[in-house]
């Protein structure tokens, strides 16, 4: 099994995170009565809809988000099959 590499799935996951963002500001912009929209004050704390600074800072933090979500899923990915190997020997950690 070959390792997943972590600058791809970084980006990749980067990128996926910016998109929904935008798409959430969007939605924002869009029906302001939603009452879903809390969720980006909570996700991004200071975050205040409509301002240009505001929608950097939360573009930037979902970039970071994307890439610690990447790293985490990455490292468990990459390590999971010394350890199945491990425990439930060589058969099973090649399926």
């Amino acid at each position: 099994m070959t390792k997943l590499p972590y600058l791809r799935s970084m980006f990749a996951t980067c990128m996926l995170f910016q998109v929904i963002y935008v798409l959430c500001v969007l939605l924002w912009l869009a029906f302001p009565d939603l009452k879903g929209h809390a969720l980006l004050s909570a996700v991004f704390p200071n975050f205040t809809l409509l301002t240009v600074g505001s929608f950097i800072y939360g573009l930037i933090a979902s970039m970071i988000y994307g890439w610690i979500a990447a790293i985490i899923f990455v490292f468990f990915y990459n390590l999971w099959p010394p350890i199945a190997a491990a425990l439930f020997g060589e058969r099973i950690a090649t399926r």
